[in-house]
């Protein structure tokens, strides 16, 4: 899969991500990432456990 972020994208994410004190928005963020890298969506979901 092809990446869809431009890398200043990707940079400020990452920056935003170090630096988030919202644990949600967080790993929302780092969701995008992941997809970006190419993980699909259900191993994205998957990868912080099931929900309550």
């Amino acid at each position: 899969m092809q990446s869809f972020l431009k890398e200043e994208d990707r940079v400020a994410l990452r920056t935003q991500h170090r630096q988030e004190k919202n644990r949600c928005v967080e790993d929302r963020i780092k969701a995008v990432l992941l997809s970006d890298k190419g993980w699909s969506g259900a191993i994205v979901s998957n990868f912080w456990g099931p929900s309550d």
